[in-house]
């Protein structure tokens, strides 16, 4: 059995070093509270970096398993889908946003998600 771990990307507020949650309707679940989101001009300009073609909507390629979540993206940690580990490392730097690690429960650092990345993508 494997699991998928994820990564939340966007502004976020903190308690301390930690990503804040609260419960929202309709199915009141955790979710991280935004900050700020993301914004969608600069994700779109990215795609269009990545992809070299003409995008008009949020929409990512099914490989890359990354969805837009009201103000945030959610994406694999582990992808070994090298554009969408382009795309992510584009739009950290573009926007400096913050990459949550969901199952260690703390942001890290481009540089090592990265380093893990790369390293787990290897064949």
């Amino acid at each position: 059995m494997s699991f998928i771990h994820y990564l939340f990307l966007g502004h976020f507020e903190h308690d301390g070093e930690v990503v804040r949650f609260s419960k929202r309707p309709p199915d009141r679940a955790y979710r991280p509270v935004i900050r700020r989101p993301l914004e969608t001009e600069a994700i779109k300009a990215v795609l269009r970096q990545v992809k070299g073609a003409d995008v008009e909507e949020l929409a990512f390629p099914d490989d890359w398993m990354m969805w837009w979540e009201d103000g945030y993206l959610v994406c694999d940690k582990y992808t070994r889908n090298p554009e969408a580990i382009n795309f992510v490392a584009r739009l950290v730097e573009r926007t400096r946003c913050d990459i949550h690690d969901v199952s260690a429960h703390r942001d890290i650092t481009l540089h090592d998600w990265l380093a893990v990345t790369h390293s787990y993508a290897k064949p």
